[in-house]
């Protein structure tokens, strides 16, 4: 069978999908300062709060302003009209929707490719290639401050310090990448869920108790210790998927989740680049198509 991969293979590998809201200063930047952390400080509020703090902020200006009242709205009047007609603008077309970046139309799936780079899958191989081992991340501030609480605000730190080292070392601890969501079943504070995929069991227990993880973990034992991560919470689960156990499928859609991994192949000319997963999938139109073998 012949897979036929959405995107060039390229030579450098690129950040997880979760790592990409750490942005450019994923290294350097405040993480308050980047889109993860504005996602967090978003949360971290309800709607209700975000109103106060925006009358707060409206109220000061127009007592501490000598402008007239309508000088002084004119600002926010501005800013509403702005968005609204770019909004109209983009429902017609007129301008581009950001949203549609890198969105593929139709019907796609992600399949390991073959480390050979043949593209390839011989008859009586799993379609989808490989086994994984999938591990759910959660973390949640119960505390009244939320992600302002400094010991969460150290755990972030330490949490921030692992990814780096996954990014930095991702062959090493079979590492294909790791996406993030929030919860919906409350206003505020969720908890925050990593959804990451590794290549085995293993390579997640190398990582586990390697240095940087290591440091983490042993920090958490001794606050835990202390009672100051009572209004903390943390948890994992991990999943081993043997090959042939596992598909997935994906309409109109960016890469994300699975599809959004990094693979590393070699090219006909022995060089070595990275591939996103995500394939055509107009020949696998069913999950037992996914989901069996090829066929002769």
């Amino acid at each position: 069978m012949e897979l036929k991969p959405s995107y060039e293979p390229k030579a450098t590998k690129p950040m997880s999908q979760a790592i990409k809201g750490f942005r450019d200063g994923f290294w350097q930047t405040h993480p308050l300062l980047t889109t993860q952390g504005h996602t967090r400080i978003r949360a971290n509020f309800t709607i209700a709060d975000w109103l106060l703090m925006g009358s707060l902020l409206q109220a000061f200006i127009i007592l501490s302003t000598p402008l007239p009242l309508a000088y002084v709205l004119m600002p926010t009047f501005g800013l509403v009209a702005f968005k609204l007609t770019r909004t109209v603008l983009k429902i017609y077309s007129i301008v581009e929707n950001p949203r549609m970046e890198n969105v593929i139309p139709g019907r796609q799936t992600a399949l390991f490719p073959p480390k050979d780079g043949s593209m390839i899958r011989q008859p009586g191989e799993p379609v989808g290639g490989d086994g994984m081992c999938i591990v759910l991340l959660t973390n949640k501030s119960n505390h009244p401050l939320g992600l302002f609480f400094p010991t969460f605000r150290t755990l972030s730190l330490l949490a921030r310090a692992m990814y780096r080292d996954l990014e930095a070392h991702a062959e090493e601890y079979g590492f294909l990448g790791f996406s993030d969501y929030n919860s919906n079943d409350v206003l505020k504070q969720p908890v925050v869920l990593s959804v990451m995929y590794f290549k085995s069991v293993e390579h997640v227990q190398k990582w586990a108790h390697g240095k940087v993880h290591r440091e983490g973990w042993d920090w958490w034992n001794e606050m835990s210790a202390l009672g100051k991560t009572d209004q903390i919470t943390i948890g994992h689960e991990i999943y081993s998927v043997p090959a042939g156990n596992w598909e997935n499928v994906y309409m109109n859609s960016k890469p994300h989740d699975f599809g959004a991994t990094q693979h590393a192949i070699k090219t006909a000319g022995g060089e070595r680049r990275w591939l996103c997963p995500l394939m055509d999938s107009k020949d696998l139109k069913n999950a037992s198509q996914r989901l069996g073998s090829v066929r002769g």
